[in-house]
């Protein structure tokens, strides 16, 4: 496993040299590969290896999410909102301003599919992000956790919205991986007592309405993946099986949540429009100035 991932997700700025430098998707989506890891060794804890258990997943479920960013430095009035749908008169029901949405989808073959023609995109440059952002591996050892860092990418590539205070958990491993490879900061990740103690904890929270998976259980097959509103002012998806950021083109701060839906139904419910295993969450102001 280690050697067909440790090619991947390498991200810095201004990246399509090393993009294709990266060569094309293996045989198998990253993605596959980590599922198809757990199923074999869930049994096995190889995060133990490193410092710990392998992460509790966490229930797409904002009262969870909340309860997770509460403990590393989401500030008050800062809350994730269900979506509970992408048409307009849904959309306008969630709270503005949005300052990122993350999305839980079903790991099908059509999903599949698209990621593949997405990474061929990639290769020739369209798609490709050029500004900096905080962008991590997902390694196998995590287990069921995409939840935990599809927030983490939500959060981190918010602080300009968010205005985190200094010493805060997130801002803290932010600054201190500031400067590493996405690949080390999947890896410092892993052993983040700091994030892993309050992510373990919000997935056993009582407001969990399923039962947390164990450590060892079956691959969950749905996945998280962040969407956010970079400083430059670009819709961009985060997801850590992926090459690198992708860039989903302009947005503004009154047009991010449309903008992001229409990302979520051309890109993702497109692949796969006769399911029903999409749900969506946003990262939205419900009190304070600007709320509404």
């Amino acid at each position: 496993l280690g050697s067909s991932l440790k090619s991947w997700l390498v991200f810095v700025c201004s990246p399509l040299a090393l993009v294709r430098a990266l060569g094309s998707m293996s045989a198998e989506d990253p993605l596959a590969v980590i599922n198809d890891h757990i199923r074999r060794h869930g049994d096995v804890p190889s995060a133990a290896a490193k410092g710990g258990p392998e992460w509790l997943a966490l229930e797409s479920n904002p009262a969870v999410f909340n309860a997770f960013g509460a403990h590393i430095g989401v500030p008050a009035g800062w809350e994730f909102v269900d979506v509970l749908g992408l048409d307009e008169a849904l959309l306008d029901l969630v709270p503005q301003p949005v300052a990122a949405l993350i999305l839980l989808f079903p790991c099908t073959r059509g999903i599949y599919d698209a990621r593949r023609a997405q990474d061929k995109e990639l290769l020739v440059g369209r798609g490709v992000v050029e500004e900096s952002l905080f962008f991590l591996r997902q390694v196998a050892d995590f287990g069921n956790a995409c939840g935990t860092i599809g927030c983490l990418h939500a959060l981190s590539n918010s602080l300009h919205i968010l205005n985190m205070v200094e010493g805060a958990a997130l801002v803290n491993f932010v600054h201190a991986q500031s400067g590493a490879t996405p690949e080390e900061r999947g890896e410092a990740l892993l052993t983040a007592d700091a994030l892993k103690a309050p992510s373990d904890a919000a997935a056993v929270d009582a407001a969990a309405q399923t039962v947390c998976p164990a450590r060892d259980g079956r691959p969950l097959d749905h996945h998280f993946v962040a969407f956010v509103q970079t400083p430059g002012g670009r819709l961009v998806e985060l997801d850590g099986t992926k090459r690198c950021p992708i860039d989903h083109g302009p947005t503004s701060p009154e047009n991010f949540l449309s903008d992001a839906a229409s990302v979520v139904l051309r890109q993702f419910v497109a692949a796969e429009p006769d399911l029903h295993g999409f749900a969506v969450m946003a990262l939205a102001r419900t009190e304070g100035d600007g709320a509404g």
